[in-house]
């Protein structure tokens, strides 16, 4: 059964947030999903903050757009013009802004020029993700039988942890330890020989182009088939280990221990034997979930995982490259520029990744019409504008508080680059796609350039623009 919450906001009417629980099943199997934009299925129920007075939109359904007036493209301009033009945003901007209802471009500023997207890249991870793994598809990581060793296969699961998951299926590596000791008992084994198999993800564990501080700083671990905790060894903490494979098979064995089996001897990598017999194993949340929480969040590891499984997935390798080879053909399956564009990351973190904001709201606009709910999933993880995720803290001044529920976006932050991308309810109840990019940005400049964005998304907001 759905679970609600209902939130009141100063100036706003209530807020009424609907979870709909999903099954986790399956594999990463089944066809690449095709958009028919013409013919959206009713969405999962979700309604937001309005300005009193205003009409409550399901921002998940941009059918129920349909019957408010479109903002006009010359209101858009008068309304936007000086907003764009803020200095805070550098010289370098790029917007666009589409219809919800339709997808007509509305109001662009330089919508083609490509720009460093940062994590905003994550709004198009997370369409190729939904594409071509499937939305209620779950990672499995498992313990087979090797022979002369048991071998812990990683499959990809970014989200392996060693605490306690309140679900018996979750994906606990502790869960993993007591589910295989009581195999392994049955077999009156009590010691064993461990090894550990990632070889699900090939290639460079780092992107690169990234700087060798990010997984020294612990913005991301290297991208591993197999880790936990995101690969700290502290999960109270951000810090990085430089191998979260080995890692794993080291808290696996101490996972052993506790359950009264003993690892003998050191703890190799190494690839499970084809048709090895399965002990036991874990599953991840749901591909949706993850999705969710990646956007909400902005997990660069989980990012960077999804990419990987998706070039896993369409037979281009799990790897940097293979997400990149997949990424491209989502967007040419679902009809989306990338005219510029340059992929390199699934996260955003490369300083290489190129975008025009046509494309992300494109992709935005592609996954809110889908037939497939589970595409939808994209708009339901963006975080909500003065509430949730990466935009709790925002949207909180006296020129941006009407934009307070009504807006979701992703958010995208890196050295000289802010953006945000997502979609707005204007006073109208209209449903707007929109995504604002600037990538030169003065030194010190990024909090004078996010309270910039959320003034464009405010005006968007309050405007009838008619």
């Amino acid at each position: 059964m759905p679970n609600s919450r209902a939130l009141i906001l100063g100036g706003l009417v209530a807020v009424t947030v609907i979870v709909v629980s999903l099954d986790f099943a399956g594999i990463i199997n089944g066809p690449v999903h095709r958009a028919l934009p013409s013919q959206a299925a009713p969405a999962p129920q979700a309604t937001y903050a309005l300005p009193q007075g205003g009409q409550v939109v399901n921002v998940l359904d941009p059918t129920n757009a349909l019957n408010s007036p479109t903002p006009t493209k010359n209101g858009l301009i008068k309304a936007l013009g000086p907003v764009v033009s803020a200095p805070a945003l550098g010289k370098d901007v790029a917007v666009v802004v589409l219809d919800g209802a339709e997808g007509a471009q509305l109001y662009a500023r330089r919508p083609d020029r490509a720009q460093d997207p940062a994590s905003t890249q994550k709004l198009v991870t997370a369409l190729t993700a939904l594409a071509t793994l499937g939305s209620d598809t779950t990672i499995e990581t498992k313990v087979v039988d090797n022979g002369s060793s048991i071998t812990l296969v990683g499959g990809g699961d970014p989200t392996l942890t060693r605490k306690r998951v309140k679900n018996s299926t979750g994906n606990s590596l502790n869960e993993l330890a007591a589910l295989t000791a009581a195999q392994l008992k049955q077999r009156n084994k009590t010691r064993v020989a461990l090894t550990f198999d990632d070889s699900a993800f090939t290639g460079p564990t780092t992107q690169p182009s990234w700087p060798a501080a990010y997984v020294a700083s612990g913005v991301i671990a290297p991208v591993t088939a197999l880790q936990t905790d995101g690969g700290r060894p502290n999960p109270a903490t951000n810090a990085r280990t430089s191998d979260p494979s080995a890692q794993a098979g080291k808290q696996f064995a101490q996972a052993l221990a506790l359950q009264g089996i003993t690892v003998v001897g050191p703890i190799k990598r190494g690839v499970a034997a084809e048709g090895a017999q399965q002990l036991a194993g874990v599953r991840s949340p749901a591909i949706t979930n993850m999705v969710e929480t990646m956007l909400t969040t902005s997990n660069d590891d989980i990012a960077e995982a999804l990419a990987h499984l998706a070039g896993l997935r369409t037979g281009n390798g799990g790897s940097f490259e293979g997400g990149v080879k997949a990424t491209r053909r989502v967007l040419d399956n679902f009809n989306v520029s990338q005219e510029g564009a340059a992929f390199f990351d699934g996260s955003g973190l490369s300083r290489d990744d190129l975008a025009t904001p046509l494309t992300i709201a494109q992709v935005i606009y592609t996954a809110s019409r889908s037939r497939d709910r589970g595409l939808r999933s994209l708009l339901s993880g963006l975080p909500i504008a003065g509430l949730t995720g990466t935009l709790a803290d925002r949207f909180d001044t006296s020129g941006t508080k009407v934009a307070g529920g009504v807006a979701r976006g992703k958010t995208g932050t890196l050295t000289g680059v802010s953006s945000l991308a997502g979609t707005v309810v204007d006073k109208q109840g209209h449903l707007l796609v929109f995504v604002i990019l600037a990538d030169q940005l003065s030194t010190g400049g990024t909090l004078q350039a996010r309270e910039a964005i959320d003034r464009f998304v405010a005006t968007l907001a309050s405007c009838g623009c008619q």
